[in-house]
């Protein structure tokens, strides 16, 4: 609620999907396996939408489609925004992710990261963000050969006794 400067939320947007690489990502079959293809930045698709005077019931069922809206994980991206327009000092902003390039955990991250950005762009400010060390690929590569041997072991057999039963 309140003036929204959609310049800066679109210049915020944008960032978030240069900076994440994982956000840029789609899944495609090449020789018969999944490969993970990371596509360059673009601008983030953020659809606007007027609903002008709308309820909370309407404002929640658009939602709820959205989320329902299915991906193409070949397509990509994985990502979309729609922002709803309530009222001129009212505003909903809705992103949904896929959830094999997004969780609860980096959710909170976007959220944080897109309230930096946001306020930075809004005031004509660089972003204030320090680069990204390593990106979500780079941990999943680490990942993968540490869940290997006895490591791997031990974890099948953690869950297998944990799910005993189940």
């Amino acid at each position: 609620r309140g003036v929204l400067d959609t310049r800066a939320l679109q210049a915020a947007l944008d960032r978030i999907v240069e900076r994440h690489e994982v956000l840029r990502t789609r899944f495609v079959g090449m020789g018969g396996q999944i490969r993970q293809v990371i596509d360059a930045p673009r601008p983030f698709a953020l659809v606007h939408q007027d609903i002008d005077g709308a309820d909370e019931a309407t404002i929640a069922r658009i939602g709820r489609e959205e989320a329902d809206t299915p991906f193409d994980l070949m397509l990509g991206p994985l990502i979309r925004g729609r922002l709803l327009r309530v009222a001129d000092d009212h505003h909903v902003l809705l992103v949904t992710t896929h959830h094999i390039i997004s969780d609860g955990w980096s959710a909170g991250i976007l959220a944080q990261e897109f309230s930096v950005l946001y306020a930075a762009m809004r005031d004509g400010k660089p972003d204030p963000l320090p680069p990204l060390p390593i990106q979500y690929a780079d941990f999943g590569v680490w990942q993968r050969q540490w869940l290997q041997g006895p490591v791997l072991q031990q974890q099948l057999r953690q869950w297998v006794e944990q799910l005993r039963g189940a």
